[in-house]
This record gives C-alpha cells, structure tokens and sequence, in this order.
C-alpha cells in the first residue's frame, strides 16, 4: 500500500508509522481506507466508526444541497444492489451539512455488507447526481492501478467482515497527500 501511494507520487503522511506500529485488523483498515482514497478521488474523507463498525464516507459539494432527493434515489439503489447480491444494510444514513459555500455530505454504511462495488457504485451515484458541484481534485490513475486498488478493497473488506478493528481510523486527502490517523 505504502508503495502503492508513493509510486503515485502521494505522500502518506503518518501511514507508514501507523503500518508498523499496528498489525492484523487495524493494519488492514488503514489499508483499506487508504484504498478508497487512492482510487475514488472524489471520496473527501473515509472513516473507519468502531462502534457501528461502519464506513463513513464524505463527499463535498459546492453550495448547500437538499439531502432529502440524494436520500430518495441512493437509499433505493443500495437496497436493490444488495438484493441482487443476496444481502441486506444493517446501517444506512445520509448526512448533510454545511459549512460556508460547502455541503459535506457524509454517507455512512456497515462493513459486513459492504462490497468494493458498492463503494464504486455509492461513488458513481454521487458523480452522477452532483456532475459539476462535486469538488474533488482530478488525480490520473493508470487502469492497472485502478484494478489493484479495487481488489486491495475487495481483500481488505473481506479481512475485516469478521474482525473487530478496536480504534476508530480516519483517512482523508490534503494537498496531494493521503493522511491516516487512528484514535
């Protein structure tokens, strides 16, 4: 993972202590977090909440948005996405607020039935529904690199549906930089 964000010329802040310092699930949810990032630009911020054992992801848009229509259609897709995959949410909620001309959306989802294409598919229907408010920063990434941080997250998803990761873990993007922080 370390090598992975360097080659792309990320620096990873406190990621490297955190990997040595940390073993086995915390390990893999710093990994993991750090691979959303790395291959979803548009993904703000990705937290890791230990007691709802859930992904909080957040995503900012310019001006305030009504969170109420974003509601009506995400709600609606995971729920089909997850019957066609034989699954059901055990957590969903929708959260917005704003903070001067930005709306920071927050969209929180349990791990034990999270997919990596779910996050693919939470991330397309934001894109989708915000096309030109959405703010992120533009990072190229080749197809290859794409593909391996997918399975990264299919690997790292997998390693924790049945581990408890005892610390709420934060990873967001600053200036270039994927920072990873644990509390």
């Amino acid at each position: 993972m370390l090598r992975t964000a360097q080659k792309r010329g990320l620096k990873t802040g406190m990621l490297s202590n955190l990997l040595h310092k940390d073993a086995g699930s915390v390990q893999d949810g710093i990994g993991l977090l750090s691979s959303i990032l790395l291959r979803y630009a548009e993904v703000g911020s990705v937290h890791y909440c230990r007691e709802q054992k859930a992904l909080k992801f957040t995503f900012m848009i310019r001006q305030h948005q009504e969170v109420s229509s974003l509601r009506e259609t995400l709600k609606p897709a995971l729920e089909l996405f997850h019957q066609l995959e034989g699954q059901s949410m055990r957590v969903f909620d929708l959260a917005c607020r704003s903070e001067e001309n930005v709306c920071v959306i927050t969209v929180t989802r349990d791990v034990d039935s999270m997919t990596q294409r779910e996050v693919g598919l939470i991330v397309e229907l934001i894109k989708a529904r915000f096309k030109k408010q959405l703010i992120y920063d533009e990072l190229y990434l080749p197809e290859d690199e794409q593909i391996f941080q997918e399975e990264m997250i299919t690997h790292m998803l997998y390693s924790i549906h049945g581990d408890d990761i005892d610390k709420n873990v934060v990873a967001l993007r600053e200036e270039g930089r994927v920072l990873v922080f644990k509390n």
